[in-house]
């Protein structure tokens, strides 16, 4: 797990979570699914094996977290000279997410992307499959869309996730 910290890097993740954003709002056409989940599962320990599980399924070698809110160029680089955007590969684990979610960007603990958040996405540059948060009170803006063919199998294997009645 590394952070982004390129330009142009950054500028290509920051795009194609802007078009997850546009899909999950509905101002994209997509053939994917939306499972809703409580927003805060992704900071758990436990929400890292679904995501290393679309990863394999996709065919993805990689994935990137990012934080969109608060603003990521203006609040974020400009505090701490770097992006809240992280690169997740085939073979993290479960406790190097976290790590990685909680690390102090640069004197200021209270900023780790895993605290400092209201908005985020996880998804592959391959978008075959894409996570968007919302952070809200009544904890239950997290939307996953996937394959309609993964959908059973995900729900299994991880229960919290319900379909989305749109």
């Amino acid at each position: 797990m590394r952070w982004i910290t390129s330009v142009e890097e950054f500028d290509s993740v920051f795009l194609k979570a802007q078009t997850c954003v546009f899909i999950d709002s509905h101002r994209e056409r997509t053939s994917l699914v939306c499972l809703n989940f409580g927003d805060l599962e992704i900071l758990l320990e436990s929400f890292f094996p679904l995501l290393d599980k679309m990863m394999k399924w996709s065919g993805d070698a990689k994935t990137f977290f990012v934080v969109l809110r608060p603003d990521p160029v203006d609040y974020f680089h400009r505090h701490f000279n770097k992006y809240p955007a992280l690169e997740i590969v085939s073979g993290d684990t479960g406790k190097d997410y976290l790590v990685a979610l909680n690390e102090d960007p640069g004197n200021s603990p209270a900023d780790a992307i895993g605290t400092n958040w209201w908005t985020c996405v996880i998804a592959p540059h391959s978008l075959k499959w894409f996570v968007h948060v919302m952070r809200s009170a009544t904890d239950d803006t997290g939307h996953m869309w996937v394959p309609k063919e993964w959908v059973e199998s995900l729900t299994e294997f991880h229960p919290g996730l319900q379909t989305n009645t749109f």
